[in-house]
Formats: structure tokens, C-alpha cells, sequence
């Protein structure tokens, strides 16, 4: 079995066709819109050229959960950590499952579209000792999760618009 049957046999390019981009474009304009860190600009763009295929978007909170547990998405497939959007709990307050929402790059350029699943607020320092095997602020990715990002996630699907 070689790596892409391992993770659903399908690489996952999430951006739009041309003929969506403008449509996509237009509706991001009444959507509430978050500004993406310099991290999350990078896992964006993995997301959307199929690199961690075969997620679809940030994970929600089923695969969340059991990524934390089994290091495995929900329904079995491997993956050792999970891929999440940290915001603002002021920002995940006005958010609701259902919601679409824009991402942009820090220049606000429209990046993406995300198709919100989940909210919740995430126990980040379990996340920690069962992701990075330590909850010692020491460790840089630790420190950037317990201190630097978001303490609300939201998962859901994405329509890229823009590389």
C-alpha cells in the first residue's frame, strides 16, 4: 500500500474553478471574516493543494477528538495531529455551525472560504501532552499552543479562491 491509498487514494485540491472564484469572491464580501496568522497561512496552504489530503479543511471536532485518542481521524485513517483554526474566543462567540466564513491573508486578501461544522473551545493543555507528549512550555510548539494562539477552533470545509 503506498502512502496515497493509506490516506483515502485521492489527493484533495480544494481550490475552486475558475468560473467559482468570482461567485466565491462576491459572497465572501457578507461573510465575517477572520485574518490568518503566519502559521495558519501555512497550514492553509497545505490544506488546499491537497498536501494533507485527505482532509478537506481544518479538522472538526469528531476527528479532533479522536486524532487526541488514536492519532487516527474518525473514520480510521492515520493522522497524528490535528490541523485546526485557533481564533479569538471573542471571534468564535459570533460563529455558528452552518456559517460560512472568509479567510484572509494578512494583506486581507481572500484565501478561502470555510464552511463552518464545529465550534468549541479545546483543552489545550491535553492537547498538548497527547500531541507533543508534554505540556512543558518549553517546547516551542507547546509555548505557541498554550500562550500565543487561539483559544477557539473551528473546523469545517474549504473552497480556496486564491494561492
Amino acid at each position: 500500500m503506498n502512502l496515497i491509498e493509506a490516506h483515502g487514494g485521492v489527493l484533495k485540491n480544494l481550490y475552486l474553478d475558475d468560473d467559482a472564484i468570482a461567485a466565491a469572491k462576491s459572497e465572501a464580501q457578507d461573510c465575517p471574516s477572520w485574518d490568518l496568522t503566519e502559521r495558519q497561512m501555512c497550514d492553509i496552504e497545505m490544506l488546499l493543494d491537497g498536501s494533507f489530503s485527505p482532509l478537506e479543511g481544518f479538522v472538526g471536532k469528531a476527528d479532533y477528538d479522536s486524532i487526541l485518542e488514536t492519532m487516527r481521524l474518525a473514520d480510521g485513517t492515520l493522522w497524528p495531529m490535528p490541523i485546526t483554526l485557533d481564533v479569538s474566543e471573542k471571534f468564535a462567540a459570533d460563529i455558528k455551525p452552518g456559517q460560512t466564513i472568509t479567510l484572509r491573508d494578512p494583506e486581507g486578501v481572500v484565501i478561502a472560504l470555510m464552511d463552518v461544522s464545529d465550534n468549541w473551545q479545546p483543552d489545550l493543555k491535553e492537547e498538548a501532552e497527547k500531541v507533543f507528549g508534554s505540556s512543558d512550555e518549553k517546547h516551542p510548539a507547546v509555548h505557541y499552543l498554550l500562550n500565543l494562539g487561539g483559544k477557539a477552533y473551528l473546523g469545517g470545509k474549504l473552497r480556496g479562491v486564491q494561492k
